[in-house]
Parts: structure tokens; sequence; C-alpha cells
């Protein structure tokens, strides 16, 4: 029977022998694939790292070089270790009216310069389209805003509002045209309005000079574009913006009916700012990213379904030939506001809202500026049988103003009651503006980091 044990014990042994090399065969197995997925987690961070070095060199070289586009591919060195890798740069430059640089750094190591790591950053200069309302003087408001609003002058403040709000002076003198009768020294900001903590005064001045663009090279821009439109000799044009991204741009040939109206800069006029009679010019292609150009008076109203921005101004540039941007109805974007629809209008000097033209309930979407002047509406004569349109209801913005003058678009007694113009609004802004506002819009500053992802 010896022999039978001796024989069990030898195949346990073999046994064992074999499991105990199956299973250093496996853990050296493991310990090897675990070794290599290590060394390729710290290439995979080396490469990272190297990627990451190319973003800040993309950002260096935009901010020296700012018009360099082109592609760049540098080596990564260490004093010590010698050469780490590489990286391509790619940059994708802005589309027309917008200030967006993409930049894509590719990294890989030298260990192993097959596995890549792809990372992508977002630049842009700020617009001076970044506030829902900028004034260069005193101004009141009430409704509800929703977006940064600065005035240069003191502000009233009987709204609410939802965002910053700054003035340039610790303290203005309030005139009776701001319910203050007599006038009176007031705070920068001062009045009922809510989310007080929100008020800032006095604010750095911001240099609405910068915002009153050259006229001239936006006029050369439409007229090799094909889209100037010079003296009407007539009482200037109409376009019509329409929904299939065409404008219809009329000749006025006649004026509506003219009524009493004032305006502190005017005092009491009998005129008309509204369309009577109108003849067909063209319909054509709004110019994407481009501006549609007249050198006269200019009334505007439609469907934006594309980034644009139109101008009025006459030159040579004297205060007796400018001339005014009015808003004849709806300026709609159609619900879509993700950026891609973008409406721009500058006036030399003032963007009006008329008498009869303007809906008694008003939509207006983009960003307009009235370089001289002001944007609101006049004190229209409110009896005779004027009484219909002299009292309308509501306005809702978005996107932004800029005024020179105080704007207004109501009027109250020294009750506090809306006695002319809109009686109610909201207004609020378009975070797309920032770094993608209409065409041949100001800008201010350097490249700013907007966001940062691994592709």
């Amino acid at each position: 029977m010896i022999p039978a044990q001796r024989g069990g014990i030898l195949v346990m042994t073999l046994v064992f022998v074999v499991m105990f090399v199956v299973m250093f065969v496996a853990l050296a197995g493991v310990v090897t694939r675990s070794y290599h997925e290590a060394t390729v987690q710290i290439q995979d961070e080396v490469a990272f790292q190297i990627a990451e070095a190319g973003l800040n060199y993309g950002r260096w070289r935009l901010a020296h070089d700012p018009d360099n586009f082109d592609p760049e591919t540098r080596t990564v060195e260490d004093q010590f270790a010698g050469e780490l890798g590489e990286y391509d740069l790619t940059f994708t430059a802005p589309i027309e009216g917008n200030t967006t640089v993409i930049i894509t750094a590719k990294g890989a190591s030298a260990s192993l310069p097959d596995r890549e790591i792809s990372l992508q950053a977002r630049y842009g200069i700020p617009s001076l389209a970044q506030f829902a309302s900028i004034t260069n003087g005193d101004v009141w408001y009430g409704g509800t805003i929703n977006g940064a609003v600065h005035a240069n002058g003191g502000i009233r403040m009987d709204g609410n509002s939802s965002s910053l709000m700054t003035s340039a002076r610790e303290t203005y003198v309030c005139q009776p045209n701001h319910g203050c009768s007599p006038a009176q020294t007031k705070d920068g900001i001062w009045g009922t309005g809510t989310t007080q903590e929100l008020w800032e005064y006095p604010a750095a001045d911001i240099d609405y000079a910068a915002l009153t663009l050259d006229l001239l090279d936006i006029k050369a821009v439409a007229t090799d574009a094909g889209t100037y439109y010079g003296d009407s000799e007539a009482f200037g044009y109409q376009i019509v913006f329409n929904d299939n991204n065409t404008y219809s741009i009329y000749r006025v040939t006649a004026l509506g009916p003219a009524v009493w109206s004032w305006a502190s800069d005017t005092d009491w006029q009998f005129n008309s700012y509204d369309v009577g009679t109108q003849e067909l010019i063209e319909v054509k292609p709004v110019p994407t990213g481009g501006v549609i150009y007249v050198e006269d008076t200019l009334w505007i109203r439609g469907d934006i379904r594309d980034r644009v921005t139109v101008a009025a101004g006459v030159f040579p540039d004297t205060p007796s030939t400018n001339v005014d941007i009015i808003i004849n109805g709806d300026v709609s974007y159609g619900g879509v506001k993700d950026g891609t629809r973008v409406f721009g209008a500058i006036a030399q000097r003032h963007v009006l809202i008329p008498w009869s033209g303007a809906p008694d309930n008003l939509d207006l979407e983009g960003a307009f500026i009235a370089q001289k002047g002001r944007f609101g509406r006049r004190y229209y004569q409110n009896c005779c049988g004027t009484e219909a349109h002299a009292l309308k209801t509501s306005m809702t913005r978005y996107g932004m103003i800029a005024s020179n003058l105080v704007p207004v678009t109501a009027w109250v007694d020294g009750g506090g009651n809306v006695t002319n113009g809109y009686q109610s609004g909201t207004a609020a802004y378009d975070p797309y503006l920032l770094y993608g506002p209409p065409p041949y819009f100001p800008t201010t500053g350097d490249y700013q980091f907007i966001s940062w992802e691994e592709l």
C-alpha cells in the first residue's frame, strides 16, 4: 500500500505545482497589464498636460497676434527629461458678426505618439451690447428689467429688476421731468424699485463715444455688398423683413397725418413720423452677417431670420442733416433665441417709436443704438381726435438699447400715472449679444475665456 500512497502524494504535488504555475502566470499577466495601463495613464496625463500647454500658448498667441488663425505644431521639452511630446494647434476664426475664437489643441507624448488628447477652448471679445440698457444721461425706469443696466447719469428706479444696476453718479440733480418738482439732489440710484442690493453707485463711466460707430465704414461695407441705398429723393425708406429671410425695401412717398408732439430737444412740433404711402423698390436676400445702409430716414419692421444690422446716416454729418430710424411695427426673432438670429439698428440721431405705426402691444427684439439722440417716443397730443394712438398698452423688449439723450417710452403725471406712451413694459437682456453682437457692433477690451472642454 505504501507505493500507492507515495503515488498519490506525487499526483497531489503535481496538481499543486500546476495550480501555482497557473496562478503565477495569471498574476504575472495582471501585474504586466496593470503596469501597462499605469504606463498608458501616465502617458495620457503627459499628453493632457501637453495639450493644455498648447491651449495656453494659443491664448497667448491670440492676445499678441489676434488676426493670425494659422495652425501651428510645437514640441514640448523638459530641461532634464528632454522631449516630452508635441501638440497640434488649430484656430477657428470668428464667423461674420461674432467675436468668438475656438482653439483646439491635440497633445501626444513622445513615448506614445499614437494616443492623442484633444482639448478645446473658446475665447471672445465682449461686446458693448452686454447691457439691457445703456444711457449717457439720466433715466427713469418702471416696469420689469431682466439684465444689467448702466447710466452715466442718475437713475430713478421705480420698477422691478433682477440684475446689476449701475450709475456713474454718486448724486445727481433730479429734474421735474423725472418727477422732482422743484429739482432736488438725489442718490445716483433711488426710487421705489426692488432688489436695491444690486444697485451700485458711483460706478465707472462707460465711454458712450465707443458706441458711436464709424457709419462711413459701415456704408462702405454695404456699398461693396450691394445693400447701400442713397438719398430716396422722397421721405426715406421702409425695410420690411420677411420670414423667408428676404427683405422688401420701399421708398416712402408720403407721410401719415401730422399731429402735435413734444420732446425736450425740439419742443412742440406739428409733423408726422408715420408712413403714409410707399412704393416697392426691390426684394433681396438678407445679407448674412452683413449690413443694410440707407442715407435717409429709415422705417423698420418684420421677421428676423439671420444676423444683420441696419444703419441710417447722412453725410456730411451735420445736426441739420442727421436722420432717424423709426420702429414701424414688431421686430421679431420668431421665437428663436439661440444667437443665430440677431438684429441691430444704428441711427445717426434718434431711434423713434411713432404715433400710429407702432402697435398697441409692441414686441421689439434686437440691439438699438441712438448715436446722437434718444431711444423712445415723443409726447403726443392727447385730444382732438388723436386719443386713439396717444396711449398704448405694453412694450416687450429682448436685447439692448443705447440712448445718448434721456430715453423715454412712457410719460407720467404728478401722481405717477402713465398718460402717454406705453403703460407697461418688460425688458430682457439677450445673453448671446455678449460675444455674438449684431454685425459691426462695437467691442471692448481683449479676448476673454468663455468655456473649456475635453473632446
